[in-house]
């Protein structure tokens, strides 16, 4: 049995390199991008009113209410074919070009029309007043994004504002998953007695969506080795292969040998921690193998422990990497362990500062903890932890 350190060193160790592809840009959300990308354009492109209202001199306010004679009007799109005289104003939208000798826009709202031509302008205004000034949000050749950046909605809209209409990105693993237990029944069955819902593969789906990851499902096999060879067989034709389910000791779990004779090297099949003891790891060429226990809770935490490590390793994401914060704990832990322990927990803000709090649970089975949880309070091994001690907690929302 090795630790948890061994075990995701071992992981990472075996990465294969990382694989870049060109995407369109309305196909790279989620994405991680793989090239610094610059601007090609100043933003805003040039001065620009900020609202609806009329081009107006500072100056020509100093004493509003004032009137002022209106002597065009410029739209949006459309060329600032002006110059403004003092005593005049021009008639502008939102996002037109400011003509030349405005310094400021006054809002419709604050204004009066009078005649056709004239207007009162009920308050002052501040010279730069409503103007969005040219490059003042970005320069032309200013870099917009670094590689290694998640592609978010917001960073689309800027990639689009700069011309990126295709972008390098890092390709995401091709992860399948696969469920034993002769146990199981679909979600939408009513379990007899001696069975359970299968909840491990839409919750590993799950995790992995959340990490931009499309994992494919290859379904649920009995313990059948013949069965179990021949999706296993298909499984390793993906970068990733998660199995949850067999990988214990008892006369059913038959998953390690089955890998074995499909030519896994099985690389470790025991990880000292809590939940999650029995966690098989295997390479079969280009493909990861990861084995997981059939409890629900030990097969959430090995996924964002270890799998979600190498799937950041395997994207260049360091965003998707779990925040790990210290917080006081609320209260005291006293039932050491050999093993580092996952514990459910609740963290907040309090008026003394970080708090977790221990959510009680019924062991690695136990969703409903889990479900109650933000984070995992990490608990080393042989280790008492008194009420208020500063903990390390894995954020997990």
């Amino acid at each position: 049995m090795i630790t948890g350190e061994q075990a995701l060193s071992e992981i990472l160790n075996r990465l294969p390199p990382s694989r870049i592809e060109t995407a369109e840009l309305s196909a790279a959300l989620g994405r991680v991008c793989a090239e610094d990308v610059f601007s090609d354009i100043d933003l805003p492109p040039f001065d620009k009113s900020a609202m609806d209202g009329y081009a107006v001199r500072s100056e020509d306010l100093k004493r509003a209410p004032v009137e002022l004679e209106v002597i065009g009007m410029i739209a949006a799109g459309q060329q600032a074919n002006y110059e403004l005289k003092p005593g005049k104003a021009i008639k502008i939208m939102t996002g037109a070009v400011v003509p030349s000798g405005a310094d400021a826009v006054i809002m419709k709202e604050n204004t009066e029309p009078l005649t056709n031509n004239i207007i009162k302008c009920l308050k002052g205004v501040r010279t730069g007043e409503n103007i969005s000034y040219k490059a003042e949000d970005l320069k032309d050749g200013q870099q917009v994004i670094n590689a290694g950046t998640r592609i978010t909605a917001s960073a689309i809209g800027l990639l689009a504002a700069v011309g990126k209409h295709q972008i390098s990105v890092y390709q995401n693993p091709r992860v399948a998953v696969l469920t034993t237990g002769a146990e199981l029944v679909d979600i939408t069955a009513k379990p007899q007695p001696a069975q359970i819902r299968n909840s491990n593969t839409y919750s590993l789906m799950a995790q992995f969506a959340e990490m931009g990851i499309n994992a494919h499902s290859l379904g649920v096999v009995k313990d059948e080795p013949a069965k179990l060879a021949a999706k296993v067989n298909e499984g390793l034709q993906y970068d990733f292969l998660v199995l949850t389910g067999g990988v214990s000791v008892g006369d059913y779990d038959i998953v390690e040998d089955t890998l074995k004779k499909a030519g896994v090297e099985i690389i470790f099949n025991k990880v000292a921690i809590k939940p999650g003891k029995p966690f098989t790891f295997g390479i079969n060429k280009h493909c990861l193998i990861f084995g997981l226990p059939g409890n629900p809770l030990a097969t959430f935490v090995i996924t964002e422990v270890f799998i979600r490590a190498a799937l950041v390793g395997f994207t260049n994401c360091p965003a998707a990497k779990r925040p790990i914060i210290k917080a006081g704990i609320s209260e005291s832990i006293n039932k050491p362990y050999e093993r580092q322990q996952y514990l459910t927990g609740w963290l907040e803000q309090t008026e003394t500062g970080l708090t977790v709090r221990p959510i009680a649970g019924h062991g690695s089975a136990d969703l409903v903890s889990l479900k109650d949880a933000n984070c995992f309070i990490i608990v080393p091994p042989n280790t008492t932890i008194p009420q208020g001690e500063m903990v390390e907690c894995m954020l997990i929302k």
